[in-house]
């Protein structure tokens, strides 16, 4: 009938229009010859002369009332009396419709809020009811076409190590692309839809086009929708349903899974825009789209939770891991020093983190020697700790091969370099120790320069440089550099955490302020030097946390101790 296609939009017909801006009544003498009146459906419904009245609620024009009025009822266009009584009937029955119009809506709104929440809270038992993200993800892409009426959902998700889109869930897509579907990914630019909703955290809606039975406009709308979908996106996975109706116009919904401003993926659901020519009216769209948007919501905080407990779980791995490797590396430094007749030693090894790149190392070596090592890795964290590991059993073999400090440091360097990759390299000093004699031979590969205490003097000297640190280049040997130690002369090895650790002001403990910590110290025990140094650097750095491992061996010859006859 013409009265069920009879549209109006503003500016078709200026009648109406001006019902609508001056929302009073509308007298129209002849409805085939006014020119407010465009379209002749009025005549073709059979009206002559036309009284329109505005269905007026809340001050609103929420419709229009069309009577067929008698020509005697009004002269020159006015009313003869403004108390007709059947004008007045009239403007009654306009304003009980235009209220039963308005407690309609608002009932409708009330269904439509409620059946919003009903739906979002039925998305929600779901997501609660099951424990794995793809169960989540295809139960949420069944549940959309079912809630909203619409044709297909897909899911996608946006990987963010691989920099690429994912597809992981899809419902309504033909069984023949589905496999095809999911078995892609689509990184930048592959699919600027995915990409525009990524990048504007916000809803986008491209259209398709038209169905096949009514091409007109397909073309258009094909290639506006060409920009943003891949090719043949379309017809591959959102074919025209087979009850398409010709002049359907079809639309999708670009939803993007995020929560707050971080975008986690992109659901996409195909919806009939207008069907019979008619669209959906403002305020049920409104409300589709916000059953959407929040279906898409609980699904992004589901896509973050999986991922907060993937990581939590990684975390915990790390950390059960790094426990293991803090556990190894202590049971690589020596528990107990060796305490040999006439000569007094102590150690200190703390890291900065879980793990370390400082070690140290003492062992007793055949005719009466006593090996010493102090070291740094030039990184930390699991790779230094890693290779701390490899530099302590390589400079340990190294010494049972070599007697000399030179070659010995030598020989572990050039071991090392196969496997110090990503510029990784060691300091170490590597001491021998004659305990008999007091002779002290050493070679220093770039560490920090060990502080020799005369106790006859009480003057601190530094012990000679070296050569190259390990893991740097093969061949290389460090010079070899051979001293006596005197009873009551105090040596001290450390590491750079010692004389680079920071005040809370920014400044550094330095040199100067591990001299005076030493000199301190009037014929103490090994214990004594070091606990004066620690104390020192403490009480320098405050309680925060350590910038840096802190390693310290400290050595004193305390008497002559003569060979058995």
């Amino acid at each position: 009938m013409a009265f069920d296609r009879w549209l109006i939009a503003p500016e078709d017909e200026p009648a109406f229009d001006d019902l609508r801006m001056k929302k009073t009544p509308i007298f129209i003498y002849d409805a085939a010859m006014d020119d407010r009146l465009s379209s002749p459906t009025v005549w073709l419904l059979g009206f002559e002369s036309l009284l329109i009245l505005p269905l007026l609620a809340q001050g609103e024009v929420r419709g229009a009332m069309l009577v067929d009025y008698q020509r005697d009822w009004f002269e020159a266009g006015t009313v003869k009396t403004l108390h007709n009584e059947r004008l007045a009937i009239i403007h009654g029955i306009a304003l009980q419709a235009a209220a039963a119009i308005e407690n309609t809506g608002l009932r409708e709104a009330q269904q439509e809020e409620a059946y919003v929440s009903t739906a979002l809270f039925q998305v929600a038992q779901a997501v609660a009811s099951l424990c794995n993200l793809d169960d989540i993800l295809s139960t949420i892409v069944r549940i959309v076409p079912i809630l909203i009426g619409v044709e297909r959902c897909i899911m996608f998700l946006w990987d963010d190590e691989s920099a690429i889109f994912r597809p992981v869930q899809a419902y309504g897509v033909p069984r023949r692309g589905a496999a095809t579907l999911l078995s892609r990914h689509y990184a930048p630019g592959d699919f600027p839809l995915l990409d525009n909703v990524r990048e504007q955290n916000q809803l986008v809606v491209p259209p398709l086009g038209t169905s096949p039975e009514a091409p007109e406009d397909a073309c258009a709308r094909r290639d506006q929708a060409a920009r943003l979908l891949p090719p043949d996106f379309d017809v591959d996975f959102l074919p025209a349903p087979a009850h398409a109706v010709p002049g359907t116009r079809r639309a999708l919904l670009a939803v993007p899974l995020s929560v707050q401003s971080d975008v986690l993926g992109v659901m996409v659901v195909e919806e009939a825009e207008t069907s019979h020519g008619r669209s959906l009216s403002a305020r049920s769209r409104d409300r589709r789209l916000e059953l959407v948007t929040g279906i898409a919501h609980q699904a992004a905080l589901a896509v973050q939770n999986e991922r907060l407990q993937q990581q939590m779980t990684e975390r915990e791995r790390l950390e059960h891991e790094l426990q293991l490797a803090r556990e190894i590396q202590q049971a690589l430094i020596p528990e107990e020093l060796p305490q040999p007749p006439g000569w007094d030693l102590a150690a200190t090894w703390r890291a900065a983190r879980q793990v370390a790149g400082d070690f140290y190392d003492v062992f007793e070596l055949p005719e009466g020697r006593l090996g010493l090592v102090i070291a740094d890795v030039a990184d930390k964290g699991m790779p230094a700790a890693l290779f701390m590991t490899l530099t302590r059993t390589l400079m340990r073999a190294a010494a049972l091969e070599e007697t000399s400090p030179a070659a010995a440091i030598g020989r572990a360097n050039d071991l090392l370099v196969p496997d110090a990759r990503h510029g990784m390299f060691v300091t170490a000093v590597y001491a021998v120790l004659s305990l008999e004699t007091g002779e002290l031979a050493y070679a220093n590969a770039g560490h920090n320069l060990p502080l020799l205490l005369r106790s006859r003097t009480r003057e601190l000297e530094r012990l000679n440089k070296g050569g190259m640190a390990l893991g740097v280049l093969a061949g290389t040997r460090p010079e070899e550099h051979v001293i006596s130690l005197e009873p009551g002369d105090c040596l001290v090895l450390y590491t750079d955490g010692i004389t680079e650790a920071f005040s809370p002001d920014g400044d550094m403990y330095g040199e100067d302020r591990l001299r005076a910590a030493i000199q301190d110290v009037e014929d103490g025990s090994a214990q004594k030097v070091l606990d004066a140094i620690d104390y020192s650097v403490v009480a320098f750095t405050g309680d925060g946390p350590l910038s840096d491992d802190r390693t310290l061996v400290v050595m004193r010859r305390t008497a002559v101790v003569y060979p058995r006859l």
